[in-house]
């Protein structure tokens, strides 16, 4: 029934953007307008993950077709630091080593485009868009050594750590690369799906599409979305994150009842 529902909600988004689009012949040349499907997600203790449907149209000249131009979805979110660490062996034992320190992460990363982005467009242009997770500034990498002391890395040890964090990310199912996942329905419509994991993180996501022509940018627009907590999940998640001292009393207070409880349940028989 949900799955229906939300079918139903994206024909009936998807005729109504194609309506717009039509109603406006005098509308500037390669312009979009795209949706959600939804823009917030709940987060509950049964959740396995989710998709994220985008919609949406071209507003070209009556004249023109639409099949030379391409669509670029990027959803990202919300930023954060992460430690990326290399092991050592030191006397037989696999230890924590050197480490680098990016202050600038997302934990979520998802593209989806018409075309592969190497065809689509040149690299500077993806460079100078940011489109891609390696065209993404994570900030000023800080790498420390195995006794917490500030030391430099040269640029080619320092690109291992970036490429380890890449490739964790994805292993994670958190990065996430589509060529192929914009579908043209028609000559203006078009659709995106994009996987969310049960991992991904809570906070406030930007939905960014690119209209491109002939390698060209040629319009932007962007939607934001939320991934929040839900139900006895978002209050305990709170808790811990803004008072941890109560939450501590709390979990404390809760593992010696329920220990009691079993410890009197099991004495009577």
């Amino acid at each position: 029934m949900g799955a229906w529902r939300t079918g139903r909600y994206a024909l009936l988004a998807l005729l109504t953007l194609g309506a717009a689009a039509l109603a406006a012949p005098d509308a500037r040349a390669d312009r979009l307008v795209t949706d959600l499907s939804q823009h917030q997600v709940s987060i509950r203790s049964n959740f396995t993950g989710t998709e994220i449907l985008l919609f949406g149209a071209v507003e070209a000249p009556p004249d023109e077709r639409t099949v030379d131009r391409d669509i670029i979805v990027v959803v990202t979110g919300p930023t954060r630091t992460v430690k990326v660490r290399r092991k050592e062996q030191v006397a037989g034992i696999w230890v924590n080593h050197d480490s680098v320190t990016y202050p600038n992460v997302p934990g979520y990363h998802a593209i989806a485009s018409t075309r592969p982005l190497e065809v689509i467009s040149s690299p500077e242009t993806l460079r100078a868009q940011r489109i891609g997770i390696e065209n993404y500034e994570f900030g000023e990498a800080v790498a420390t050594g195995i006794d917490g002391t500030r030391e430099f890395l040269p640029p080619d040890t320092e690109l291992d750590f970036w490429k380890a964090l890449i490739r964790n990310k994805r292993r994670e199912g958190l990065y996430l690369t589509d060529p192929g996942g914009v579908i043209f329905l028609g000559q203006t419509l078009f659709r995106a799906t994009l996987d969310l994991p049960a991992t991904v993180p809570v906070g406030l996501y930007t939905a960014k599409v690119y209209l491109l022509r002939d390698g060209k940018v040629v319009d932007t627009i962007s939607s934001p979305l939320y991934i929040d907590k839900g139900g006895i999940e978002r209050f305990i998640y709170r808790l811990a994150y803004n008072d941890a001292l109560l939450y501590g009393l709390i979990a404390v207070i809760g593992a010696a009842f329920f220990g009691w409880l079993a410890s009197a349940v099991l004495g009577r028989r």
